[in-house]
């Protein structure tokens, strides 16, 4: 391949070598199968994962989907109790396989379903849920594959088959299958609230094995010169509302009570264009201390929050609203209702953007220099005294969405705490300063200001290497040394290639290389 030509003295090849086909099922993969024949493959080994909901499994011998003498089903009890469990009314049901298999070697995720017509329904859509369902990787996370919502008019058994995407994150171990419903919607006029007994019976679970002798075709690689910065992505695939953030480990950044006005900054250098419309940038406000890291959507669970909401339009411009909530944990109506308190627009969403805040008057900043202004109430402005953590980071909102990023230049934060003023150009995060708070977290990513090229390329690369060199002939090629990566990212793998480690000064050629 000829050398493309970039903006500046350094000529770069990108080669894609392939010396063996990639095979895509050995003759040992076999479908995985779970048909329940009896009580000894239930006990034990189909269990409670989490969730508050009270949870029951057992085998029952007389319910089968193909209605066959001496075989049964898997049968599950949930006891959901909204006003018990709130934001944790929900079950999570896992099983682990005998051995770990490749997910890879696996077209779909079948199964066969029936539920109980008297289990409760959701008062909006009539059904019994949102299930959802998926595998379990070698670290113990989720990959979930799909979901379905089964009708309380619906009779009998439903098949589900599911495609397994084999360019999804972890899928090169699966240890185990996993169900999962949530129905802990604190919103009264929400409609994932369930109260009841809920029963559901599911057999003929199967892991179906690829048969195809077709090769996988080989990844493709591509090059870009990124923007030094705080990359944040919005990674984690099928995840359309996933909020990827960071936050201020120490909660000291609160305004209320501080003699000087205290403001919260961020300035964005790179983000989608229209194509993306709907992507969002976010500042959280959130008052408290230990909320716990893995609560990454505190928008939603914390029952108080101030939340400037940033999103690109089709033409490429930009609009900042501000929102609040007081006293509605696990909801949000009231953030997206009489809580928007007017906002603010921009040509474009990169530049600063800033919220200063000074007892119960607050100012929103666009680029451009203008600005406008809200007043909280007094009984507003009394949820937030006290501790205070900050976050800020992105939301998809659409599927279409998933996998693009806003990179962050500069966050600042003045008049309150240590103040925070970070360039993001030196690498990892600060742990002093910041804490990851996100669904995938790998899609954080420092750019580093020495970083030269990002290179990305799609998935499975099972066997391949990352290779540079200073020309095309045989033994001019070594592995890359990456700064950061390579690394998965939603459903490509990036590495950051520092400029101390490029093959030459003036050219050179990368490669993927299976040997």
């Amino acid at each position: 391949m000829s050398p493309k030509k970039m903006s500046h003295a350094w000529t770069l090849g990108v080669a894609l070598v392939s010396t063996v086909l990639l095979t895509v099922v050995p003759a040992s993969a076999q479908d995985v199968v779970e048909q329940f024949a009896d009580e000894s493959e239930v006990a034990g080994k189909w269990t409670r994962w989490w969730g508050g909901a009270e949870q029951t499994y057992e085998f029952d011998a007389t319910v089968d989907a193909d209605k066959k003498t001496g075989s049964g089903s898997l049968k599950a009890t949930i006891g959901f109790d909204i006003a018990a469990h709130g934001g944790d009314n929900q079950f999570s049901l896992q099983h682990y396989l005998d051995t770990a298999v490749d997910g890879t070697k696996y077209t779909q995720l079948a199964f066969d379903i029936r539920f109980d017509p008297t289990s409760p329904t959701r008062p909006r859509s009539g059904d019994f849920g949102y299930l959802e369902f998926g595998l379990i990787p070698g670290d113990y996370s989720q990959l979930y594959l799909g979901n379905v919502t089964v009708s309380a008019t619906a009779a009998g058994w439903i098949h589900v088959s599911a495609p397994i995407d084999r360019a999804a994150p972890k899928l090169d171990k699966v240890i185990g299958i996993t169900f999962k419903l949530w129905a802990g919607d604190g919103d009264p006029a929400g409609d994932n609230r369930l109260t009841g007994n809920t029963v559901f019976w599911i057999d003929n679970i199967r892991l179906v094995a690829d048969t195809s002798t077709q090769p996988l075709p080989p990844p493709t690689l591509s090059v870009r010169k990124p923007v030094p910065g705080l990359q944040i992505f919005a990674s984690k695939p099928g995840s359309q509302y996933q909020r990827q953030n960071i936050r201020t480990v120490d909660p000291s950044y609160g305004w209320v009570g501080s003699p000087a006005p205290v403001t919260y900054s961020f300035t964005i250098a790179d983000y989608p264009d229209g194509s993306g419309k709907g992507f969002q940038t976010q500042l959280f406000l959130v008052p408290g201390t230990g909320i716990p890291a893995f609560e990454t959507s505190p928008d939603y669970n914390e029952p108080d929050v101030i939340f400037v909401d940033l999103q690109n339009n089709a033409d490429g411009s930009a609009y900042a609203s501000f929102r609040h909530k007081i006293e509605q944990p696990n909801g949000n109506s009231m953030i997206y209702g009489d809580g928007t308190l007017g906002g603010i627009g921009n040509p474009t969403a990169l530049g600063t953007w800033s919220l200063t805040m000074k007892d119960t008057s607050a100012t929103l900043t666009a680029p451009s220099g203008s600005s406008t202004n809200f007043t909280l109430p007094a009984g507003t402005v009394a949820r937030f005294a006290g501790p205070l953590y900050a976050y800020f980071g992105v939301q998809p909102n659409s599927p279409a969405n998933i996998g693009r990023s806003a990179t962050f230049s500069r966050i600042q934060i003045t008049g309150a705490g240590t103040p925070i003023d970070d360039r993001f150009t030196s690498g990892p995060l600060d742990p002093v300063t910041w804490q990851v708070v996100a669904e995938d977290a790998p899609g954080i990513l420092p750019v580093p200001a020495d970083t030269a090229y990002a290179l990305t390329w799609t998935l499975p690369d099972t066997g391949y290497n990352l290779e540079a060199g200073t020309g095309l002939a045989p033994g001019l090629f070594i592995d890359v040394t990456a700064q950061s990566g390579p690394i998965q990212i939603g459903t490509r793998k990036v590495a950051l290639v520092p400029g101390a480690n490029l093959p030459a000064a003036n050219g050179g050629f990368f490669r993927l290389r299976q040997p």
